[in-house]
């Protein structure tokens, strides 16, 4: 290796060594807000109606294939929801939705779902 080579790895060894310890540091870059904390209050309803086009106006569904989520306990709602977002439960379709959603909206629909009354198995309320 040639001594023009050579001096960028020593330049570097220099630094990684501690040589600039005597010179100020630049500031850490500081983390931006999170995200939640700058935006408006969550309108469940109408967050809670994207869900609509598969589960059904008011979380009743009159396809089998689908899960009524009129009814279904928040906590249910919330760690499926959460586990879709995280890829912990395999989906085609759910883990992208659910990347949509903070952990407030998703905590809000659950709420909202779970006031609603529930499904029988016709398609009806209990």
């Amino acid at each position: 290796m040639g001594a023009s080579a050579c001096l960028p790895v020593c330049l570097g060894l220099l630094l990684i060594s501690g040589c600039d310890r005597g010179r100020p540091r630049a500031a850490e870059p500081q983390a931006p807000p999170p995200i939640a904390a700058s935006l408006p209050p969550v309108d469940v309803a109408a967050i809670a109606h994207t869900c609509a086009g598969c589960h059904g106006t008011g979380g009743r569904v009159r396809d089998s294939a689908f899960v009524p989520l009129a009814g279904l306990p928040a906590d249910r709602f919330v760690a499926t929801m959460k586990d879709f977002r995280s890829g912990k439960r395999p989906s085609t379709l759910m883990g992208h939705v659910a990347k949509g959603f903070l952990d407030r909206d998703i905590e809000a629909m659950g709420a909202y779902f779970a006031a609603l009354p529930a499904q029988d198995e016709k398609g009806g309320r209990r």
